[in-house]
């Protein structure tokens, strides 16, 4: 996983603000329960930089603008029907409002931002690694714009 010691400060500088009132940093120990609600065939090639993250960091919610979850779920599982052209789609986090945060994984597993107000799936990201690095920089700066009002 890249800039590791990064990720660590950005990690503390947000659970450790006044304003902290997340239940964040529950750690996975088995990849194969993480991976459960992955299909077999998708499971080979999920991200090591996401499974590394979650037994390092862990999961849970950071900030109301993110939460992390203990592992993909298929999107037709969280949105209950099927859809059309989403079959790859393995939701893994969101924030409080209505975006979801997945993999792709018919495309590299790319991090893919949902939307049930857009109704399409943009691409954020190539890789966890880039996507998580930036999500952790925006909640910093919430957390320290917070603490200036």
């Amino acid at each position: 996983m890249k800039n590791k010691e990064e990720l660590k400060s950005l990690v503390e500088a947000v659970t450790s603000a006044k304003s902290y009132e997340g239940n964040y940093g529950y750690r996975i120990t088995d990849t194969s329960a993480t991976l459960s609600h992955v299909d077999e065939s998708d499971r080979q090639q999920a991200p090591a930089d996401y499974l590394e993250f979650l037994s390092e960091f862990g999961f849970g919610e950071l900030d109301a603008a993110f939460h992390l979850d203990d592992g993909p779920e298929k999107y037709s599982t969280v949105c209950g029907r099927e859809i059309e052209g989403y079959e790859g789609i393995y939701v893994f986090g969101g924030n409080s409002s209505d975006v979801l945060y997945a993999f792709d994984a018919k495309n590299n597993w790319q991090i893919v931002e949902v939307s049930s107000e857009l109704d399409e799936v943009d691409m954020l990201a190539s890789n966890f690694s880039d996507f998580i690095l930036e999500r952790l920089r925006y909640i910093k700066s919430l957390v320290e714009k917070r603490a200036v009002v």
